[in-house]
């Protein structure tokens, strides 16, 4: 048997393997995530980090007073603990290696320096970090109070962490399965959340399995077992749902797309003149048009005139007319300020012209991204201090539009990574998500983005094209499948099929429900145990 660590300080030689093991979990974090996507490990990445907090590294304090001092002597408590320290080391190396492409974008395209960008980033991670180490001090007290089932109660407890943290950028450990066909079908069913449930309770009965034997104690047969059985079955839904759909696919009617996007930077980029940037886009257009697609589509911020201008919108009604493809593209709305008609107003936007050469419909982002598009209200008094900020007004209403094949509607850019806007957008056959992530450099962002993006084809059961400025483009299926794929910064002008099947996904009909359902269940087991319902167990080693 383990007894708790006497010993106060935190960097002391005996918790420097622990110390270790939480800085690994993290730094294997970075691996998991695209642009490396080793996606297998993600099963086993936690495990250094449960088995370092198995045990709690204080004994427990007896708090006084009232019910107020004593929670936050109790919080204050948990902030100093070993266990909680580990979790937050594992939280912030993860989350400060997985987003440092914030350093090197805002260094790039602001006037702050790479150094302060990197800080900037650190303090992001000391933020966001934050859950890893709550997680973290909750494993050794689930252990005394559930014995081997703690591992259910830990994945469940996970998850509505999960869903409690902010949506600034979604990154939920499930979605790291996203090219993983198989085990990455469940989230058809409950969403990434239920991917992360899954991976979380694999990594923690491997923990469990491991210290059960170095303990030379009865292995944790009943949590192995469900384990066991609830991966095995993942794969098996999974395997048949694939097949379900890509047998729906095979018989589908098609549609010929095209995937256009340039080799070039936006540091480049925005060197260029107007009509430069036009005739690039039109040099590539000319290359895909004689091999007559249905849809032609420009990414985010393809041209830098408003397209309802008249010789902008003439010249590209003429070519919609002469080749006969409808033609979506992504341009700026500049116009009298609805209200305030005596100023000016911007809006990100995406129109689409018809065959007969008319524009059909526009769409304004209604999600601007803050701190690119806009900056918070809480940080706006800064916008004078810092160059490459946006001002631009959010859309109001989706729209859906329609060609003579298939309906689409337009996540653009920033929209594709949010579950709510991404819901209200499925409504069509069709996600034609449009984005320009070269303002992001050459870093790791544009695949994250990319696979946060793609996510919501297996999750919405809807068919995705993704169309980016400097890429990554590609088409996304109901099932996960990842077809013509383009790298980063390269020039790419093909017309591509598109099969037209869309699904109706229990988690597109229930929505977030099984994140609610392990909150709530979370919140009751703490009024148990509270209440000295569920009491703790001897300790464990």
């Amino acid at each position: 048997m383990t007894t708790p660590d006497p010993t106060p300080r935190f960097f002391s030689r005996e918790n420097l393997p622990r110390i270790g093991a939480a800085v690994f979990s993290g730094a294997v974090l970075k691996l998991v995530s695209p642009p490396i996507g080793w996606d297998f490990i993600h099963w086993l990445t936690f495990v250094p980090l449960f088995v370092a907090v198995a045990v709690p590294g204080e004994a427990p304090m007896e708090v006084e007073g009232g019910a107020v001092r004593r929670r936050w002597t109790q919080l204050r408590a948990v902030l100093r603990t070993r266990n909680f320290r580990l979790g937050y080391l594992t939280g912030f190396s993860g989350v400060f290696l997985l987003f440092f492409w914030l350093a090197q974008t805002i260094d790039l395209f602001s006037n702050i320096p790479l150094v302060l960008a990197a800080l900037i980033v650190a303090l992001f991670a000391a933020v966001f970090g934050l859950p890893y180490g709550f997680l973290a001090a909750a494993v050794a007290p689930l252990r005394r109070l559930f014995g081997e089932a703690w591992v259910f109660m830990f994945a469940t407890l996970w998850v509505t962490m999960e869903f409690a943290q902010p949506a600034l950028f979604p990154y939920y450990q499930g979605v790291g399965q996203y090219r993983n066909p198989y085990t990455w079908q469940l989230a058809s069913v409950f969403g990434a959340y239920g991917v992360s449930w899954l991976i979380i309770l694999t990594n923690s009965t491997a923990a469990e399995l491991w210290l059960a034997w170095r303990a030379r104690r009865p292995l944790p047969v009943r949590a192995l077992v469900i384990t066991l059985a609830l991966f095995l079955g993942n794969l098996g839904f999974g395997f048949w749902r694939f097949n379900a759909v890509e047998a729906e696919l095979h018989a589908a009617p098609s549609a010929r797309v095209s995937l256009l996007q340039q080799g070039v930077t936006m540091v480049d980029r925005i060197q260029d003149r107007g009509t430069e940037v036009l005739k690039s886009w039109l040099t590539l257009t000319a290359k895909v048009a004689e091999q007559h697609p249905d849809l032609v589509v420009w990414p985010e911020g393809s041209i830098y005139y408003n397209p309802t201008e008249p010789k902008v919108k003439a010249g590209f009604g003429q070519m919609t007319k002469q080749y006969g493809f409808a033609f979506l593209l992504g341009g700026g709305t500049h116009g009298p300020d609805p209200a305030n008609p005596t100023q000016r107003a911007n809006w990100n936007s995406a129109y689409l012209f018809g065959t007969d050469g008319e524009i059909k419909g526009r769409y304004d982002k209604m999600v601007p991204m803050p701190f690119g598009e806009y900056l918070p209200w809480p940080v706006s008094y800064l916008k004078p201090y810092i160059t490459g900020v946006g001002s631009f007004r959010a859309g109001s209403d989706p729209t859906v539009f329609r060609t003579d094949k298939f309906s689409f509607t337009v996540p653009i850019c920033y929209e594709a990574i949010l579950e709510a806007q991404m819901r209200r957008l499925s409504t069509a056959d069709v996600y034609v998500n449009i984005t320009n992530d070269g303002w992001f450099g050459d870093t790791a962002a544009p695949h994250q983005h990319a696979m946060l993006a793609a996510a919501y084809a297996v999750e919405m059961g809807r068919p995705m094209l993704r169309i980016a400025y400097t890429g990554i483009s590609m088409v996304v299926e109901p099932h996960g499948v990842i077809r013509y794929e383009t790298k980063p910064y390269t020039e790419a002008a093909e017309v591509v099929e598109l099969r037209l099947a869309k699904f109706e996904t229990p988690y597109r009909t229930w929505g977030r429900a099984f994140p609610y359902v392990c909150t709530t269940f979370t919140l009751l087991m703490s009024l148990l145990v509270a209440l000295g319902v569920v009491t703790p167990r001897p300790p464990r080693a």
